[in-house]
């Protein structure tokens, strides 16, 4: 599995033999990123790919000074998982 950062379009992709199996969606502005949506095909849910997914946008977050608002339910449950992590929440 392979992770990609789509810039112009806001989008992480979770890519598996270059078929896209998760996706997580997000906005930035005034340095806040928020995190709209992160969803991850049926078959292939249960192996941590949507948190993968929320880590990988914390991580850019954090690249560029951002603070995160984890407006879907998964990205709350990723910042409850991780407590190290709620340097960038907003």
């Amino acid at each position: 599995m392979e992770l990609t950062h789509v810039a112009d379009g806001g989008r992480w992709l979770a890519l598996n033999d270059e078929v896209q199996i998760g996706e997580l969606i997000y906005q930035v502005e005034n340095d806040v990123m928020t995190i709209s949506h992160a969803e991850v095909e049926p078959f292939y849910r249960g192996n941590k790919i949507a948190e993968e997914l929320v880590l990988a946008a914390i991580r850019q977050a954090r690249e560029h000074n951002w603070k995160v608002v984890p407006a879907c339910s998964f990205a709350k449950t990723v910042f409850e998982r991780y407590p190290s992590e709620h340097d960038v929440l907003a």
